[in-house]
Formats: C-alpha cells, sequence, structure tokens
C-alpha cells in the first residue's frame, strides 16, 4: 500500500480554491475584527441621519396642523408629549359643531376644559417620534449644555425656547393661520431638541411666528456657534 508523502499531506490542508485552513481562519478573524469596529460607526451614522430628518418631520406635522386649521375653517393642536417622545394633532370642532357648546372662538378652546384633549376634541393623528436608530432616552428637549447659552437663548427671528407645561407643549393654530395665547395676543413656540449620544451635532430648533404662522428649522452650526437656518 502507497504511504502518502508529507507533501501530499500538506495538499490535503488546501482547499480547493487554494487557501489553508490557517489562512481561512485569518481572513474570517480579520472580517470579523473590521465587522466589530464598523458596526458602532454604522450605527452613529443612522442615529445622525435619523436625528437630522426629525425636525424636518416635526416642521411638517406643524404646517399640516396649521393647514388643516386653515381648511377646516376651526382650531387645531399641535402637542409635543416629552415623556412618550410622541406627536399628537387635535382637530377642537369648534365650528358648525351639532353640539351647540362646541361651538366656540379658536382662542375660547385655550382656556376649555382638559384642553387639548376637550370634550369636543378628536385626534386626528399619533406620531412617534424616537423609532429606529434613536432610543426615546436619546430624545432630549432642550439645549446641550456644552453649547454657549449666550448664543441660544433666542433665534434670529426673537423666538425664544418654549418651556414644557409639565411634559408637553401645545401649539394651537386659529381658523386664519396663526398661534394666539388665551388673551388673543400672538404667541412665538419654539421647539428645541438634541440626541444626547451627538448631542452638537443634532443641536436643532423648529420656530413658529404667531402673526404670520411662519415655520422654520433652525440647525446649530460650530462654526458659527449659533443656531442659523
Amino acid at each position: 500500500m502507497r504511504t502518502q508523502t508529507n507533501a501530499e499531506n500538506n495538499r490535503d490542508w488546501r482547499s480547493q480554491s487554494g487557501r489553508s485552513l490557517i489562512e481561512t481562519l485569518t481572513v474570517v478573524a480579520i472580517a470579523a475584527l473590521l465587522t466589530t469596529m464598523a458596526v458602532p460607526q454604522m450605527m452613529n451614522a443612522r442615529r445622525l441621519l435619523r436625528s437630522n430628518q426629525l425636525p424636518r418631520e416635526i416642521a411638517t406635522q406643524l404646517r399640516f396642523t396649521r393647514q388643516q386649521a386653515m381648511t377646516q375653517r376651526q382650531a387645531f393642536t399641535f402637542q409635543y408629549d416629552n415623556s412618550t417622545k410622541t406627536i399628537k394633532i387635535f382637530d377642537h370642532n369648534n365650528n358648525n359643531n351639532a353640539t351647540s357648546g362646541c361651538n366656540i372662538t379658536g382662542t375660547a378652546v385655550l382656556s376649555a376644559s382638559g384642553y387639548p384633549n376637550t370634550s369636543c376634541s378628536t385626534t386626528v393623528l399619533t406620531v412617534p417620534l424616537a423609532t429606529g436608530p434613536i432610543a426615546p432616552a436619546d430624545l432630549t428637549y432642550g439645549i446641550p449644555s456644552n453649547i454657549n447659552a449666550n448664543s441660544s437663548t433666542a433665534l434670529d427671528d426673537g423666538n425664544t425656547m418654549t418651556a414644557l407645561s409639565g411634559t408637553v407643549v401645545n401649539i394651537t393654530f386659529q381658523p386664519d393661520g396663526t398661534v394666539q395665547d388665551a388673551t388673543g395676543g400672538y404667541a412665538k413656540p419654539t421647539l428645541f431638541f438634541y440626541n444626547t449620544q451627538v448631542p452638537t451635532q443634532t443641536a436643532v430648533a423648529i420656530s413658529v411666528l404667531g402673526a404670520a404662522g411662519r415655520i422654520k428649522v433652525w440647525r446649530y452650526s460650530t462654526s458659527a456657534s449659533k443656531y442659523a437656518e
């Protein structure tokens, strides 16, 4: 019987592609190492992308709320709830309602019992903001602590951050598209957000000029040390 030579034994260790077992294991180990290094970078990139999409989404929902108020000629409220990181839009049904007690002015809605979720109101839309790579704990209402407060107390349009009322901010659009307070004066609500994982890179503000109903998105500029359009 013929005995295999050492050269023949070595050839048995090689795969059909000509790679030895050791070479294959080395390639697998390198690939695993590269994957381990790449995954956090990919997650950060996805988190940053999703965070950069949020202000546009919030502005879109604000514009939708305003458009509904003007189209239906009644008050609509945009609500941001920081406890659930959720947007809700309420239709106050305060015009031509079959229930006479619901037919009140848009400013009166602001003082109605249970506002904004009054007995006459219906929820039109619910939009969760903390989705995909953004965890609820990552999305923060406010201004990052490492941003100079002097440059962020007011935007170029004069708006400043609206404080949370409990855990929410309510922005009610009137039938003419304006935003007013309970006394009939024009309000200038402004929402500030950032992602705690990448705070400076994701610091944004969405402002509303009550008299015109204009909605603007601002992003923090590290080079200018301020929020800019």
